[in-house]
């Protein structure tokens, strides 16, 4: 049984994130964990709408969309 997941990949939240992503002030760079520092959030929201806008909704591009919301949680976040 495949878990549930806590992200949306419908159009309308797929939109909804690429649009938040877009607009939002972002900070130069991030740590999202251990292992994920973002050194240029602006190159790097690009880079991912880039891949969504060409493959949705192709599921195997999902984690695309997954980096966006993880992005949207740490800035929500206040981290």
């Amino acid at each position: 049984m495949v878990p549930e997941s806590k992200y949306q990949f419908d159009e309308e939240s797929v939109a909804a994130i690429m649009h938040w992503a877009e607009t939002e002030q972002l900070p130069k760079e991030v740590i999202l964990s251990e292992s994920e520092h973002i050194y240029d959030t602006s190159l790097y929201v690009r880079a991912n709408i880039n891949d969504i806008k060409q493959h949705y909704p192709d599921e195997f591009y999902n984690p695309a969309i997954i980096r966006l919301y993880r992005l949207k949680e740490f800035i929500d976040n206040g981290q």
